[in-house]
């Protein structure tokens, strides 16, 4: 786990409102407090929890390819465990992308956080020439 260290520093000359509405304020009374804090590494490993909702009409081995590619892009992201759950076709709240159905994967994944940022990245991108299987993706923190 990584150290979280903050320190404070504050400084608080006596400046009026007249002085500083005309611009009329010291350097040092500008600075009048510092934060710092120690960032977490974005190397570290962290779980996380994706749910995919693809298209339900789909051929079994488009689905099967598309979570290849997922599987790859973790892998090449140095993810350690990758495990999906397929829950089938599950009847979806509201429509979406005019689906009332979607097929819904589950994935638990561990791998560096910088990982799921590279995955999100690369599914936001419109898909030029292909069909879109996916509908909607959200990751979660374990």
């Amino acid at each position: 786990m990584a150290s979280f260290t903050m320190s404070a520093r504050t400084v608080a000359p006596a400046v009026s409102f007249r002085a500083a509405s005309r611009g009329r304020v010291s350097s040092r009374a500008r600075k009048a407090t510092h934060v710092t804090a120690a960032v977490k590494d974005a190397a570290a490993p962290g779980r996380y929890e994706a749910v995919f909702l693809m298209k339900p009409g789909v051929e079994d081995s488009l689905r099967a390819a598309e979570v290849d590619k997922l599987r790859s892009m973790f892998e090449t992201g140095g993810a350690t465990e990758f495990e999906v759950t397929d829950r089938g076709v599950v009847q979806n709240a509201y429509e979406i992308k005019g689906f009332a159905d979607s097929h819904q994967y589950m994935i638990n994944v561990q791998c560096p956080r910088g990982t799921v940022k590279t995955v999100q990245d690369a599914l936001a991108m419109p898909v030029i020439g292909a069909e879109e299987i996916i509908l909607r993706y959200m990751f979660f923190k374990e």
